[in-house]
């Protein structure tokens, strides 16, 4: 409850415009101490720094009272500092402070963006160039005039150099601070990196105090002094920005007090005091914007590292899954808040509307800021910003056109970042193009497989009916022909006729399990089976292609194996193989292996006919695939698919060794299995 009262507190204009009124007092307070004759100025303007970082930190509708603020705390501070400053001379002064805040800010926000964390190159150099070079500007001529209106005909340039430097540096000191701890967060459970902060903080002082700690630093102490960079560039590598601004604020405090009581390099010098002051801020400034700036450029790396990363994981998620409805939400949650605020993917749906597939961080306000863009299409990338931040809009492109619009959002203005926003936009659209692509090409697949798996279905019930009424024409063909003792030449012929019709039988059966296979529909009969027995049968039933094929079949199988298994399948996976080795090992021996171990029995059939290529080894197993040409040995390629799914669906396997020209062993390996529950042992009698 007194964090949200605090809260509100703080939202409060007139509360933040008393705040910073009551700090520009008490740093100008400060600044007051660095008051050097013959010039009336302070040689570092501390309160340069606040001002802008507040005003920059705020919107611009907030901005008069601020403002006021700023005038009436420099009036305020000018006329209890005891110099007698004229009012007419601190109201000007003051409107020369309050305007060289306005332009800094103005021109930041600008040119620079309106989330100034100090973690980009270019921010550094914005700061420098806009928050120490030019906004001191106005108030350097204001302020020198002011002097001499007062004063009378003084050195107008020397007064003007003075202030301008004075405003510079102390822009240069207080902003970068400011500017990296309003940004700063601190979880609960980040707490090392608070006291890592600590630490390196700790230590910074202890060196800065050690190194200016001299009242006549002579050869080699006097330039001790940078040795201080390492402890600087320390809190810059390991905590960015925020490190950098910190440890260059120790080193400040500590090298001005020192100096200011004569110690240390600068504080021996032989000159003016506030020489030594300036010449201690030059060195100060530059170790500061050192800091920050290679703080930056290893922020922006680790930017980098990290948005690549990003689109890894999007791949990633991309790449999970065909349903681009599942998978384009995943990828909005992954990118909010980690690279954009809002984040939006339209594509143009089968009706030929646009509609929005994927969203994150979406609102009506941000919806507003893309309206009269999407639609149309866009066809190029493109960014623009507006009050409320930045857009970046990318074309999804399908097959050479247009067919969606990706979109991120930002709540902040970062007009440097332009082209990193536009390429991670292309490459996260680019990305979402092939996963809609690929999805279309899998639908398209998935339906041509389905229409050819009723096809096939179709085909060959069809084929079924004529080819059963043709077998019974041509078995009682031949039953006639046996009774009128026709010549045994034409009972021949008929004989190879009907051998040719079980053949094509078999090639309707094996499309039929295809369609069983892909449906999910192929289901096991499981019974008692003698394993030596139905090998032997098999191996009977082709022993007169056998013949043909000038094969030997040679059977070494172990008797007594007993298991569950569907007969019929079984056999006609055996089946499978062993008319395999038939066609490719013709004119060589073939050899039947049957062993059993343990909960498992292997058929093993070998060949020495042609062998199989290595990269073929597993192919031959895909459904309608081959090692050979089909012309030279046919088939539809299904006789090895069916027989892996048949082991497998009896939890088995099935495999190959082979090598070209040497032949080729197929193992068929199975589990035993157990009795079905709902068949009991007795109605299952051993064969015999």
């Amino acid at each position: 409850m007194k964090a949200n009262r605090g809260g509100r507190l703080w939202d409060t204009l007139g509360f933040r415009a008393l705040v910073l009124a009551v700090a520009l007092f008490a740093l100008g307070r400060l600044a007051t101490g660095f008051v050097f004759e013959p010039h009336p100025s302070s040689v570092l303007w501390l309160p340069s720094g606040l001002s802008l970082a507040f005003l920059v930190c705020t919107q611009p509708r907030e901005w008069p009272v601020l403002l006021l603020a700023i005038f009436v705390s420099e009036v305020t501070l000018l006329h209890f500092d005891g110099s007698g400053t004229p009012v007419w001379t601190a109201m000007l002064w003051g409107l020369a402070n309050s305007l060289r805040a306005l332009l800094g800010a103005a021109l930041i926000r600008r040119f620079v963006g309106t989330s100034v964390q100090l973690s980009r190159s270019w921010e550094v150099g914005g700061l420098l160039l806009f928050g120490g070079l030019v906004s001191p500007l106005p108030s350097a001529t204001l302020g020198a005039l002011g002097n001499v209106l007062w004063r009378g005909p003084e050195s107008f340039g020397s007064h003007w150099v003075a202030w301008w430097v004075s405003d510079g540096l102390g822009t240069l000191l207080i902003a970068p601070l400011l500017l990296t701890w309003t940004s700063a967060a601190f979880h609960p459970k980040r707490f090392h990196r608070l006291a890592e902060l600590g630490a390196i903080l700790a230590a910074t002082a202890l060196g800065t105090h050690l190194l200016f700690n001299h009242t006549e630093p002579v050869g080699i102490r006097a330039a001790l002094l940078y040795a201080s960079f390492p402890f600087v560039l320390w809190g810059a590598l390991r905590l960015g920005p925020l490190g950098a601004a910190s440890t260059s604020a120790v080193v400040a405090v500590l090298a001005h007090w020192h100096t200011h009581l004569g110690r240390g390099p600068f504080g021996a010098m032989t000159a003016l005091p506030h020489q030594k002051l300036f010449t201690l801020q030059i060195f100060l400034a530059f170790l500061g914007l050192t800091a920050l700036m290679l703080a930056a450029m290893a922020s922006e790396r680790r930017r980098t590292e990290q948005l690549q990363q990003l689109l890894v994981e999007a791949g990633t998620v991309l790449a999970a899954s065909m349903n681009v409805r599942e998978t384009f939400p995943r990828v909005a949650r992954l990118l909010v808040p980690r690279a954009c605020t809002g984040f939006a993917l339209w594509v143009v749906g089968e009706s030929g509307l646009l509609e929005r597939v994927a969203q994150a961080g979406w609102s009506a306000a941000r919806e507003s800021r893309v309206r009269g863009q999407v639609p149309p299409l866009p066809t190029t990338s493109r960014r623009w910003s507006t009050a409320e931040g930045t857009v970046v809009l990318a074309p999804l492109r399908l097959r050479g056109s247009v067919q969606g619009a990706l979109v991120l959002m930002s709540d902040e203005r970062a007009c440097w970042a332009g082209s990193a926003n536009l390429r991670l936009a292309e490459d996260l659209a680019h990305r979402c193009g092939m996963a809609l692509e690929s999805a279309r090409l899998y639908t398209e697949a998935q339906q041509a497989i389905a229409a050819r798996n009723e096809f096939i279905a179709v085909a060959a019930h069809e084929l079924r009916t004529p080819l059963t009424a043709l077998t019974l024409r041509m078995r009682a063909l031949d039953g006639l022909l046996h009774r009128e003792r026709a010549s045994e030449e034409a009972r021949a012929k008929v004989r190879a006729a009907s051998r040719q019709l079980v053949r094509m039988g078999q090639l309707v059966e094996r499309l039929l399990d295809v369609g069983r296979i892909t449906s999910g529909r192929l289901e096991l009969q499981r019974e008692r089976v003698d394993v030596s027995e139905l090998v032997e049968q098999v191996v009977e039933s082709f022993s007169e292609e056998a013949t043909r094929a000038g094969s030997e079949l040679r059977v070494e199988a172990r008797a007594g194996l007993t298991v569950w298994w569907d007969r019929g399948r079984i056999e006609q996976a055996f089946a499978n193989l062993l008319a395999n080795a038939l066609k490719f090992g013709a004119g060589h021996p073939i050899e039947i292996h049957l062993s059993g171990e343990g909960p498992w029995v292997r058929i093993a059939v070998t060949d020495h006919g042609i062998g199989i290529d290595p990269e073929a080894l597993e192919r031959i197993f895909e459904r309608f695939e081959r090692a050979v040409s089909s012309r030279r040995y046919g088939g539809l390629g299904l006789g090895l698919f069916l027989t892996r799914q048949i082991a497998e669906s009896h939890g088995g396997t099935v495999h190959v060794e082979s090598h070209p020209g040497e032949g080729a062993t197929f193992m068929l390996q199975l589990p035993v299995g157990q009795q079905p529950e709902a068949e009991p042992e007795l109605g299952h009698p051993a064969a015999s």
